[in-house]
């Protein structure tokens, strides 16, 4: 797995994972403390929450994020989930201590995405 330590890495990083595929809108890296570590969004996409807003999605994604380690014993570790809305998904992808946090275009193929992040790890 490829460590994502140094800022100019994880910001190529997210640009790597915005190149996967045309429906994503954006991609960041969030850390255990809830700072967005780093981040690319798609040229021109104007985004769909405000700040606070998108501050508090991400402080959402975290919580769930700690929350799901409870059921880590029984259930195993959760690799990545996904939030379908009707205008947009988001799908969260767990790495090491960060939260890799894309949103897509809700036509995306989800599956074929998050394969294709996983192999960039």
């Amino acid at each position: 797995m490829q460590k994502l330590e140094e800022p100019s890495s994880e910001s190529k990083f997210c640009s790597k994972v915005l190149s996967l595929d045309t429906s994503i809108r954006f991609a960041g890296i969030l850390c255990k403390c809830g700072r967005l570590k780093a981040y690319h969004r798609k040229k021109g996409m104007i985004p769909q929450l405000n700040v606070p807003e998108t501050k508090l999605l991400h402080r959402e994604a975290l919580l769930k994020a700690k929350m799901n380690r409870v059921f880590d014993k029984n259930l195993g570790k959760t690799n990545w989930s996904i939030e379908s809305r009707d205008n947009v998904k988001w799908i969260n992808v767990y790495h090491e201590k960060d939260l890799i946090l894309v949103s897509t275009e809700i036509i995306s193929n989800h599956d074929e995405i998050v394969q294709k992040i996983l192999s960039l790890l």
